[in-house]
């Protein structure tokens, strides 16, 4: 059919773009935005001392367990250093080396009964407490655990990562991905364990997820302002996006 240029509407040639859907709360829709919200956030800064510090990703790693997901992350100030001049300062005397620790998490049988009970399901994605997060930071040399632990965990995987077919099988990890953003090398990896296998990850990856469980726990440096994050999309964004009306227009 022809239409006058007045009527025709703003987007995609051959496109009517209306406004987002009405959102319901299914486990997929629940589930796909707290995945974003845990995989997508880039970098942190926040203050200590009337100093603003960038934080960039070391090593993280996202694992999905089904009715859970959860991402762990070591992240740093500025790549490491192994001048022993720098690595003998006392951390008040340098911010060289300052380390976040993150720890999110989402379970879906909270988020089900939390999103069943928001009046606006838009707003409660957008804002709501879906992800429990817990950053912790610190110096470096204060905790050389989790230094030492993140090293070694990179110094199996650079010997050569091979993800492998594998039949079937029952596992607690349904989905995991690395991000490796290291002096020496920088890669992804990602597979689901229910049909893959890679043995130098799942054989060195928990003891790394346990040394950060332990920290996590402990005390660390207290920000002098908001942490502010840094995103690739966002959630509103995520929201809109998937679920906008879009009509195809014959001309």
């Amino acid at each position: 059919m022809s239409r006058d240029i007045e009527e025709t509407p703003v987007g995609y040639p051959g496109f009517i773009v209306s406004g987002p859907a009405r959102l319901s709360p299914t486990i997929g829709t629940l589930k796909r935005v707290a995945l974003a919200k845990l995989s997508d956030v880039r970098f942190f800064s926040a203050t200590f001392d009337g100093e603003e510090l960038l934080f960039e990703p070391w090593l993280t790693t996202l694992i999905d367990y089904g009715a859970s997901a959860r991402f762990v992350g070591v992240y740093r100030t500025e790549p490491e250093t192994d001048d022993e001049e720098e690595a003998d300062a006392p951390a008040e005397d340098s911010k060289l080396g300052t380390l976040c620790l993150r720890q999110s998490e989402w379970v879906r049988d909270t988020d089900l009964a939390q999103s069943g009970g928001a009046e606006d399901l838009r707003e409660y994605l957008t804002a709501g407490p879906q992800v429990d997060n817990t950053l912790v930071f610190g110096a470096g040399t204060a905790h050389p655990e989790i230094v030492d632990a993140t090293r070694q965990l990179l110094s199996k995987l650079a010997t050569g990562i091979t993800i492998a077919a594998s039949e079937p099988r029952s596992t607690a990890w349904h989905y995991v991905a690395v991000e490796v953003a290291d002096n020496q090398f920088t890669t992804t990896i990602s597979y689901s364990p229910l049909l893959a296998k890679c043995d130098v990850l799942e054989t060195n990856l928990p003891s790394w997820l346990a040394c950060v469980d332990d920290l996590v726990k402990r005390p660390g440096w207290i920000p002098g302002s908001e942490v502010t994050l840094s995103i690739r999309r966002s959630v509103p964004e995520l929201l809109d996006a998937p679920y906008r009306g879009v009509t195809q227009v014959t001309r």
